[in-house]
């Protein structure tokens, strides 16, 4: 089984690896074709734009199209308003009564499925 486990995980180094260096080959040899048309500094510079555009296109994408997070339960704002009043006048009440709240919501939550 560790026999199994290690030979993957050289295969996967070497995937990235040949990745890694194939990308870095490919920009090397845009960059080298676009050097007589462009001079040294905008064939390198044309060829980083256009290897770094798709994946910084991607991230933007992915973080504005990013489902929104459902809103707190109603139930969550009435304790943090008691406790913030409960909090004014006697704060070590406010530290016990929160870890109590806490480990009740822990036990409350423990069967829902994470999204």
């Amino acid at each position: 089984m560790f026999a199994r486990l290690t030979a993957k995980a050289i295969l996967a180094a070497a995937a990235i690896a040949m990745a890694f260096f194939g990308i870095g080959l490919l920009g090397l040899a845009l960059a080298h074709a676009l050097v007589s048309a462009l001079g040294v500094a905008g064939g390198y510079a044309l060829a980083g734009t256009i290897l770094l555009l798709p994946p910084l296109v991607w991230v933007i994408a992915g973080t504005l199209f990013r489902p929104r997070r459902p809103p707190p339960p109603p139930g969550s704002e009435l304790m943090r308003t008691l406790l913030a009043a409960v909090a004014r006048d006697k704060p070590w009440l406010a530290v016990v009564g929160t870890g109590l709240v806490s480990v009740v919501n822990m036990f409350l939550n423990r069967n829902t499925g994470s999204k």
